[in-house]
């Protein structure tokens, strides 16, 4: 019976340093994430003081990748993991008839915007858009879903890879349609990091004043919204 007693006890506190070691584990992942963010801002800001940018290298040929091709030929889906429409709208694209072009409206520093959706709710309708940081290693963003009315002055919310689809969970209804306006720049290109410069090269030729320099963290702006 103490042997029985005395495995137990040491069974119980073998679990209690388990789930202190896990954690900690969990605390230094945290820690290594917001260290890396930190430092490549760090390199970068350095490199803007110093009148430099990272390098990069040339480019392969590519060909563009056009999400909206995984569909028919129709833009019409039944697919409940695909938006009903997806239209393509390149810079200088012109948008279909009865489309808001919110383009000029969602551009931000440090962000290049990758598409928008729209979503019929028992609130009304309800938008959503998506970006990309410009600079450093390329982060996903999504606003939270607005009104039309607030749309415009949509700003990221939290971290999202739903812009090829709008589909950010296992089970989410599909959008109405989404938009797409810098699809080759969007995750699942395996190239989408180094043509951000292509796109930003476009858009700068169409007299963009956007500062593509910036660093957008969302952290960091979410401290600054808070004044901390």
């Amino acid at each position: 019976m103490k042997e029985k007693e005395k495995l137990h006890g040491i069974s119980a506190e073998l679990i209690h340093h388990v789930q202190k070691l896990q954690c900690l584990t969990k605390k230094l992942s945290d820690f290594a994430a917001e260290l890396a963010d930190d430092c490549e801002a760090d390199i970068h800001l350095s490199a803007r003081r110093m009148g430099t940018e990272p390098s990069a290298q040339p480019l392969p040929n590519v060909i563009p990748f056009h999400p909206c091709a995984l569909q028919s030929a129709s833009p019409f889906s039944a697919s409940p993991t695909l938006a009903t429409c997806c239209f393509q709208a390149a810079p200088g694209q012109s948008l279909p008839d009865g489309l808001t072009d919110y383009r000029p409206l969602l551009q931000r520093d440090g962000l290049l915007l990758l598409s928008w959706d729209k979503r019929n709710t028992e609130m009304g309708e309800r938008y959503t858009a998506y970006w990309v940081t410009s600079v450093g290693i390329p982060r996903f963003y999504a606003s939270l879903p607005l009104s039309k009315e607030d749309f415009p002055a949509a700003h990221p919310d939290h971290k999202s890879y739903a812009a090829e689809d709008g589909i950010e969970f296992y089970g989410q209804d599909a959008p109405s349609y989404v938009v797409h306006v810098a699809p080759e720049l969007m995750m699942h290109n395996p190239q989408h990091r180094e043509l951000r410069l292509e796109h930003i090269q476009t858009l700068k030729n169409q007299e963009n004043t956007t500062d593509f320099n910036y660093i957008y963290l969302l952290k960091t702006e979410k401290r600054r919204k808070r004044g901390t």
